[in-house]
């Protein structure tokens, strides 16, 4: 705050918002609103029916409610943009907030206009400062402590578990006409085993939205998720990438296995071979100071040299390594650092920074799509592998 001139900083948002969980020591609050000033320990603001939660926090505490918003409103005219713009400006004039304020939080781009324009507008030495990209929160949250890396470490005990799961269901089907026959008889669809993903996740306290099981030309596309009416392929390759957090927010474990059940062809394999090969090479890289960018740049080196194309040599191909090679984990699944290669990306790994690593190489329309990624840990002198879940393609 001090390098960026800033006198306090406001987060407010929804409950699960990954800003707001991050000031509230990961405690889900509706309606909550944090202000720090700089150099000062931050309160917590928080409705009447949310102060058993908010004392929980061990943040020093006001109850929003004993501003009586009926007041606020008639006040108001019964406008709630007006009636909002004077509950913070009787709350800045009880905190002391005056000078550059910086805002955080979700809300709607437009109503977040005019809320923020209309309360600059309306108090007297208030400058309304909005940060683009490298936030002082994304600063913050881009290294973990001690608390926050058992967290996420907890959550990836538990999405391996899953994933073990996933891979004994698999593992028990028989092969039928060249798709997966299920214990009960049935041809097994990419559906049901997101159905039983999505249990599985939940019976862990966990949810997994978005997960990815993908095979043969979806899983050449890196973010399809999977075609649910499809049968599973026996040796067709299976991208199964999985990114759960606590039920109701908390901080993301992200990994991802390719699989194949039953052999696979030779050119599934060779590729497999090169995504694990730069895997290998990239994560005996990890260590303090090691630029972000250049990480990528090892990773494009090493698939050039296999002989497939990197966005490093035609940044808009859609074949082969397509995008970077990974990012920081935590209350997003996607922030800082990250391991990209991009113009104005001077980031380099420091201790606590928690990044996957996560190559891969795709080709669609030859029904291939290879992707293995793990969560890493970097410490005062390397790096610490948060994973552990085998790499092997065949199931």
């Amino acid at each position: 705050m001090e390098e960026r001139g800033l006198d306090a900083i406001v987060v407010a948002g929804r409950a699960d918002d990954p800003n707001v969980l991050y000031v509230t020591g990961g405690i889900p609050i509706p309606g909550a609103i944090y202000v720090k000033k700089r150099g000062q320990a931050g309160v917590l603001c928080h409705g009447t029916m949310e102060r058993g939660e908010a004392a929980k926090t061990g943040l020093r505490t006001r109850n929003l409610g004993l501003y009586n918003w009926r007041d606020l409103m008639e006040r108001a005219g019964g406008d709630p943009l007006e009636a909002r713009v004077l509950m913070f400006r009787r709350l800045f004039d009880d905190e002391g907030v005056r000078g550059r304020v910086a805002f955080y939080g979700e809300m709607d781009q437009g109503a977040a206009y005019r809320f923020l324009s209309r309360l600059a507008a309306s108090v007297d030495g208030l400058e309304v400062v909005g940060e683009y990209g490298r936030s002082v929160l994304a600063v913050a949250r881009e290294t973990k402590d001690a608390d926050e890396l058992q967290r996420i470490q907890e959550v990836g005990r538990a999405a391996q578990r899953v994933v073990g799961r996933t891979a004994e269901f698999l593992r028990s089907c028989s092969i039928r006409g060249g798709a997966l026959v299920g214990p009960e008889g049935r041809v097994v669809t990419v559906g049901e085993v997101k159905a039983r993903v999505r249990r599985w996740l939940a019976e862990e306290g966990l949810e997994g939205p978005g997960t990815i099981f993908s095979q043969g030309r979806e899983a050449g596309l890196p973010h399809s998720r999977g075609e649910d009416a499809q049968p599973v392929k026996a040796g067709a390759p299976i991208v199964f990438d999985l990114f759960p957090r606590p039920a109701g927010g908390g901080y993301y474990y992200d990994m991802t296995r390719t699989w194949c059940v039953g052999e696979p062809e030779p050119e599934v394999l060779r590729v497999y071979r090169d995504v694990y090969d730069c895997y290998m090479r990239v994560t005996d890289h990890l260590r303090p100071g090691v630029r972000c960018a250049d990480l990528q740049r090892l990773a494009c080196e090493f698939f050039s040299s296999r002989g497939h194309p990197t966005v490093c040599s035609d940044p808009t191909t859609q074949v082969g390594y397509v995008h970077s090679l990974g990012h920081g984990v935590g209350l997003d699944v996607h922030e800082e650092p990250r391991l990209s290669d991009h113009p104005g990306n001077d980031s380099a790994l420091k201790p606590g920074c928690v990044v996957t690593v996560e190559p891969g190489l795709y080709y669609p329309e030859q029904g291939i799509g290879v992707r293995l990624e793990e969560v890493w840990a970097v410490t005062a002198d390397g790096a610490v592998n948060l994973g552990g879940y085998p790499m092997d393609l065949v199931l």
